[in-house]
C-alpha cells in the first residue's frame, strides 16, 4: 500500500519543487517555466522519464489549479469558541388599556301625550223647543270645549258664544265631553257641534254632529199607564205611578183643586212644607206624611224626550182629617222592603265582564253605582238613585257621569262629564238592564249578580 501511495505522489512532489526552485531566477525573460506533470498508473525506474520540462512559450493550455493535498493534521478542526448565551430580556408589561369613556345616551323625548278621541257626537233630530245631548270620549285630555259651526261653515262659535248668539237656549256643561241642549230654538236648525279637546301637549277635535230642529211630533213619549186617584189619612203616605214609552224624562205636576195652578214636584215641596216627595222626576212618584192641605189637588205626569213631551190624565189626592180604625192604609213599602234583598248586591256587566254595578239602600230609595273601564288608564263612573216602581222599573233623572284619569304613579284625575242625567234601570228574569241616555250610542247593558 506504501508503494502505491509512493508511486502517485512522488511525482506530484518533484514537480512541485522544481516549480519552487525556478522562482528565484527566471533565465527566460523573468517568465517562468510551465511544468506538465502527467501522473502514470506507474513510476517508471528512470525518473528522467517521469517528468518533461516544456518551455513556457511554447504552452498553450492554461495551468490548471489542482488542489494541494491537505494533511492530515490540518484537516483537524480548530475548538469551537463557547457560545455566549443571549441576555435574556426583562419582560414587558402589558400596557394597562385607557379607560372606554362611556357613551353619553341621547336625550330621550318626551312622548307628546296628545289628547285621543275614542268617541264622537252623533246626529240628533230635536222638536223645537226640545233637548238633547251630544256625548264625545277622549284619553289624556284636560280641557272640553264644545263649538258650534254655522250650516255654510262660515262661522265657528264657542259654546260661550253660543249662549249669546242663540239668548233663548240652555248650554249646559259645554266646558265638559258631555253636553246638553235644552229649550231648543228653529234658527240652530243645520248647525253642527264638535268638541276640543286638550292639555298641555296639544289639541285635537272630534267629528262634527249635525242638530235638526223640527216642529214635527213623530217619535213622542206615549202614555201607556195614567196614575189613579188616592185616598189617604192625613200624616199617612201613597204612591201614583204612570207608564210610558220612548221617553227619556219624567217629571211630576201638582194642579190646584180649582186648576189655576199647576206647579212641579220641586216647587210643591215649598208648597206643602212637611210633606216628602220621593221621586219626582221618575215614573212612580210617592208622598209621605202627607198634610190636609193637599186635600183635592191632583198629581199628573209629564213625559218627554228630544222630539216632544205627553201628559198623563190627572189623578186626585183625598186627604181625611183622621183615621178611620176600620181602613187599613195600603201602601207598597212592605213590597219595596222586599225588593230591598232582590236588588242589592254586586253586579257585573254579562258580555265582556268589564262593567261592574253596586246597588244599596232601600226599601224606597236605591243608590246605585257604576264602574266601566274605557282603557288601562282611563275609567268612567255612574251614581244615581231611585225607587224600582211596580214593574220593577227605576226611573231616574239624576245621574252624574265621571270620567277619571290614572297617570304613571296611580294619581286620578276626574272630570265631571255631566249631572242631572237620566235613564232606566230593570229587573229581568236573568238580571239588570241598565240604560243611561248619555251614552245612548252605547245602547242597554245586561248585569248579573255576581
Amino acid at each position: 500500500m506504501k508503494n502505491v501511495i509512493s508511486k502517485r505522489v512522488l511525482p506530484i512532489l518533484l514537480a512541485g519543487m522544481l516549480l519552487l526552485s525556478g522562482c528565484g531566477s527566471r533565465p527566460n525573460g523573468g517568465k517562468a517555466d510551465v511544468v506538465v506533470v502527467t501522473p502514470t498508473p506507474e513510476v517508471s525506474a528512470n525518473p528522467a522519464a517521469s517528468a518533461q520540462i516544456v518551455p513556457e512559450t511554447t504552452a498553450t493550455t492554461a495551468p490548471t489549479n489542482t488542489p494541494a493535498p491537505t494533511s492530515t493534521a490540518t484537516q483537524q478542526q480548530a475548538p469551537a469558541a463557547a457560545t455566549t448565551p443571549a441576555p435574556t430580556p426583562a419582560p414587558t408589561p402589558a400596557p394597562t388599556p385607557a379607560p372606554t369613556p362611556k357613551p353619553t345616551p341621547a336625550p330621550t323625548q318626551a312622548p307628546s301625550n296628545k289628547p285621543v278621541v275614542t268617541k264622537n257626537p252623533t246626529d240628533e233630530k230635536v222638536i223645537v223647543g226640545g233637548s238633547c245631548w251630544f256625548v264625545a270620549k277622549y284619553e289624556n285630555a284636560v280641557w272640553a270645549e264644545w263649538h258650534f259651526v254655522s250650516p255654510d261653515g262660515s262661522r265657528d262659535l264657542s259654546y260661550a258664544d253660543a249662549e249669546k248668539e242663540f239668548s233663548t237656549m240652555e248650554i249646559v256643561k259645554g266646558y265638559a265631553s258631555t253636553m246638553q241642549l235644552k229649550n231648543i230654538p228653529e234658527a240652530l236648525n243645520g248647525w253642527k257641534v264638535y268638541c276640543r279637546f286638550s292639555n298641555n301637549n296639544g289639541a285635537v277635535t272630534t267629528t262634527k254632529a249635525a242638530i235638526t230642529v223640527t216642529n214635527s211630533t213623530d217619535g213622542s213619549p206615549r202614555v201607556t199607564k195614567s196614575p189613579t186617584g188616592e185616598t189617604v189619612d192625613a200624616g199617612g203616605s201613597c204612591f201614583f205611578v204612570a207608564r210610558h214609552e220612548d221617553a227619556i224624562w219624567a217629571e211630576w205636576h201638582f194642579v190646584s183643586p180649582d186648576g189655576s195652578r199647576d206647579i212641579n214636584y220641586a216647587d210643591a215641596a215649598k208648597e206643602f212644607a212637611g210633606v216628602e216627595i220621593i221621586n219626582g222626576n221618575t215614573g212612580t212618584l210617592q208622598l209621605k206624611n202627607i198634610s190636609v192641605s193637599l186635600n183635592g189637588w191632583k198629581v199628573y205626569c209629564k213625559f218627554s224626550n228630544n222630539i216632544g213631551s205627553v201628559k198623563t190624565s190627572s189623578a186626585q189626592i183625598t186627604v181625611s182629617g183622621q183615621k178611620d180604625p176600620g181602613t187599613a192604609v195600603v201602601t207598597v213599602s212592605d213590597q219595596d222592603a222586599s225588593y230591598s234583598a232582590l236588588y242589592n248586591g254586586s253586579y257585573v256587566e254579562s258580555v265582556a265582564k268589564k262593567g261592574t254595578m253596586t246597588i244599596s239602600g232601600g226599601p224606597d230609595i236605591f243608590n246605585v253605582s257604576v264602574r266601566w273601564p274605557n282603557s288601562a288608564s282611563e275609567y268612567s263612573t255612574w251614581t244615581f238613585s231611585g225607587s224600582f216602581d211596580g214593574r220593577a222599573v227605576m226611573h231616574y233623572s239624576n245621574c252624574t257621569m265621571k270620567t277619571v284619569t290614572v297617570d304613571e304613579k296611580g294619581n286620578e284625575t276626574s272630570l265631571m262629564d255631566y249631572n242631572n242625567g237620566t235613564g232606566y234601570l230593570q229587573m229581568t228574569d236573568s238580571g239588570l238592564t241598565w240604560a243611561d241616555d248619555g251614552r245612548s250610542a252605547s245602547g242597554a247593558a245586561s248585569f248579573v249578580k255576581s
